[in-house]
Order: C-alpha cells, then sequence, then structure tokens
C-alpha cells in the first residue's frame, strides 16, 4: 500500500509537466494555420519561455497569498522557482540570440561578438530582452539562495520583478506601437499569466484536501476577472491589427486569432464546469489532492495549448 502510494505521489508531482507538450501541440496547429507567415523556432522558444514566465507568477502569487496558510509548502514552492526562473532565463536568451541574428541578417552560429552588442545596445528589443535575461537570472539566483538558507521571504520578491519581465517583450510588437497598445497588451499578458500560472502553481504545491480547499475558491474568484480581462483586450488588440472580417480566414494572423477564440471558448465552458462541479464541492474535503492535481492539470493543459498558439501569434507577421 505504501508502495502504491509513493508511485501515485511521484507521478503526480511530475503530471504538471504535461503543460510542455500541450503547448508544443498549440505551437504545431497554429504554424500549420499560419502557412509560413511565422516562425517555428521562435514561437517554440516563445511558449516555453512564456509557460515558465507564467508559472513563475503563479508561483509567486501563490507564496504572497499563502504567506499565513499552513497548506502551502514554501520550499516546495521556491525550488520551484529555481526550475521555473531558470527555464525562462535559458529561453530568453536564446530568443535573444536569435533576434540579434535576425537583426544582423545572419544565422546564430554566424553572430559575432559585436553585432549581438550592437543589438543589446542599439535596438529596443535588445535592450528589453537583455534586461529580462538579467531579471530572471536573478531571480533564480535568489531563489537557489533561499532555498539553501531556508529564510522566510515574501513573494511580493517574485511578483513585483516577474510582473515587469512579463510585459517588458510584449509591449515592443505590433500593439505597442499602437495608441493605447502597450497597456493593452501588458493587461492582456499579466491577467494570461495569472490565469494558467496560478493554477499551475497551486498543482506543484498543494499536496492535501485541506489546501485545495482552502486556495482553489480564492483562485476561482480572481480566475473570473482575469477571463474577463483576457478576453476584452484581445478583441480589441485582434480588431486593432485586422483590417476586415475576411482576414480572419484568409491572413495566418486571422486564423490564429480565430483558433484562439475557439481555445477561449472551452476554456471559457471548462471554468463553468470547474466552478459547479469542483469548486462548490471542495469546502466538503472529500475530494482528494491527486484528483484536484489531475482536474487542475487538465485545465493547464488547454491553457497551455492557448499560449502555444499565442505565442505563435507574436511571431507571425
Amino acid at each position: 500500500m505504501t508502495g502504491a502510494g509513493t508511485t501515485e505521489g511521484a507521478r503526480e508531482r511530475w503530471l504538471p509537466l504535461a503543460v510542455v507538450p500541450a503547448a508544443a501541440l498549440g505551437v504545431l496547429v497554429a504554424v500549420i494555420l499560419a502557412r509560413g507567415d511565422t516562425d517555428p523556432p521562435d514561437s517554440g522558444l516563445r511558449a516555453v519561455a512564456d509557460l515558465a514566465a507564467a508559472t513563475t507568477l503563479g508561483l509567486g502569487v501563490v507564496l504572497l497569498v499563502g504567506a499565513t496558510s499552513r497548506h502551502v509548502d514554501d520550499p516546495r514552492a521556491w525550488r520551484a522557482v529555481v526550475v521555473t526562473a531558470a527555464t525562462w532565463c535559458v529561453t530568453e536568451a536564446a530568443l535573444l540570440l536569435l533576434g540579434a541574428a535576425r537583426s544582423q541578417g545572419v544565422v546564430a552560429s554566424d553572430l559575432t561578438t559585436a553585432g549581438f552588442a550592437d543589438y543589446i545596445g542599439g535596438v529596443v528589443g535588445g535592450r528589453l530582452g537583455a534586461a529580462v535575461v538579467l531579471i530572471t537570472a536573478l531571480l533564480a539566483a535568489g531563489a537557489v539562495a533561499v532555498v539553501r538558507t531556508g529564510a522566510d521571504v515574501s513573494g511580493v520578491l517574485v511578483v513585483v520583478p516577474v510582473g515587469v519581465a512579463v510585459v517588458m517583450r510584449p509591449i515592443t510588437g505590433h500593439l505597442g506601437q499602437q495608441a493605447f497598445g502597450a497597456p493593452m497588451i501588458a493587461l492582456h499578458v499579466l491577467a494570461a499569466s495569472v490565469w494558467l500560472g496560478v493554477l499551475l502553481a497551486l498543482a506543484l504545491t498543494l499536496q492535501s484536501r485541506g489546501g485545495w480547499a482552502e486556495m482553489l475558491p480564492r483562485y476561482s474568484r480572481s480566475a473570473g476577472w482575469c477571463v474577463g480581462v483576457v478576453v476584452i483586450t484581445g478583441v480589441v488588440a485582434a480588431a486593432g491589427r485586422l483590417g476586415s472580417v475576411s482576414a480572419l480566414v484568409a491572413d495566418g494572423y486571422g486564423r490564429l486569432v480565430l483558433a484562439k477564440a475557439a481555445l477561449a471558448v472551452l476554456l471559457v465552458a471548462g471554468g463553468w464546469w470547474r466552478r459547479r462541479n469542483w469548486v462548490a464541492t471542495i469546502g466538503d474535503h472529500r475530494t482528494p489532492a491527486p484528483v484536484s492535481v489531475r482536474r487542475a492539470v487538465a485545465e493547464c493543459a488547454l491553457m497551455a495549448v492557448a499560449f502555444g498558439v499565442a505565442s505563435t501569434l507574436a511571431t507571425t507577421g
């Protein structure tokens, strides 16, 4: 019995990694729909970076909100921050390298040190990308220090820098150049990151029925607001970028907008089901923690598919 329980616990511990192939599926579908209008390597790296960023932000929120809770495993959360922040740092560094090579008109292997320095010093996207790499590297190093020393550190020290870093790259895109575009895309990215990241962070850190009974209703209330912000800002962004209704089918960008909208509908329907069949009964403490983890990961996997589409959308010209 103990062996079976240990095996099940190990399986649940690794289950959140299912979001990675789910995001890869989203990128694959989006690349097919875009029909050559996008850059698959950039899209794949951006999807991983966006997932890592959202999860890091979610872990910070859980550390902050659960500071007084006995159910949130702080050491486990900080260990997860080490992994997600380091992953985010590496993928952002790779994106920075690809961006520098593209600006010089060469492949990454032919990029010179001088060309890389010119990109970081003379291009807005390069400077912001370098800032994100620096922030994530410092965050990963800080999380390692917290894990090793066991220091009692507030989640604010994760949420604030991550919140800044999350919006740095998106605001330099197409929408960021429009009137009110930068704050619009910042709200969109932050809301989407909280929506996915907090639920995934709960799956990574909560190990008891009581923990889910305490934290899931809090998440559900905030998720409703996140959905509203994501939908409204997404509609505004699409309307500002698309020139006509026909572009929704004729243009690669438009087809990805339709795919993202379809996934949003599925997620909203799933949220309604969650409120009715999971959140409403979680307070009875009858739902085992592994069941809650599986439900959370299933929902996060669908969100990760949407993240994969959105990441490809960001690289579609």
